[in-house]
């Protein structure tokens, strides 16, 4: 189901009570506050139990995307009417994770595992666009994320030590604006 082009894309449908969300491309900053408002809206509206994340189609991530999936996993781990987890990824997509510590605290599938959550599901869902017209909340998700990716491993902040001091900056000018 790969869209033919380099652009990072997200397509959120529901079956049965799950809620599957498609990762086409890269897994990047510019889809992952539209990724996290709308798990946030299934948890509020109760609109599934399960929450899946094909990353089938997913080409990589940046650091914003992981730590956004890592804070997803830690909040719907402390709510037991819900179950979360990234299917078909990929061994790149894996070692990804692993750098980071985020295989850590997600549920994960490989795209090797025989066992397939979508099997025999066509999904076809709606995009959830990128928005990045909210600079502000870009940037809070973004320093969330950082700060999540820290929280986890504490390795990881020698490695984003300057990202996190500027992206504080950058919420601190934005909110003044």
């Amino acid at each position: 189901m790969g869209s033919g082009n380099n652009s990072d894309n997200l397509t959120a449908a529901y079956i049965d009570h799950m809620a599957v969300i498609r990762v086409e491309g890269r897994g990047s900053f510019k889809i992952s506050p539209s990724m996290k408002q709308f798990i946030h809206q299934v948890i509020a509206k109760k609109s599934a139990e399960r929450i899946v994340i094909d990353m089938s189609d997913c080409t990589g991530m940046d650091s914003t995307f992981m730590g956004v999936i890592a804070g997803l996993a830690c909040l719907i781990k402390s709510k037991p009417d819900f179950r979360f987890k990234l299917i078909n990824l990929s061994e790149k997509n894996k070692k990804l994770l692993v750098t980071l510590g985020v295989d850590r605290v997600v549920n994960y599938s490989l795209a090797s595992d025989k066992s397939n959550e979508l099997d025999n599901c066509d999904v076809c869902g709606e995009a959830l666009p990128a928005d990045l017209s909210n600079k502000l909340e870009a940037a809070k998700t973004t320093l969330e994320a950082h700060e999540t990716l820290v929280d986890i491993n504490p390795d990881n902040y020698n490695k984003f030590k300057s990202v996190l001091e500027f992206l504080e900056d950058d919420v601190r000018s934005l909110s003044n604006e």
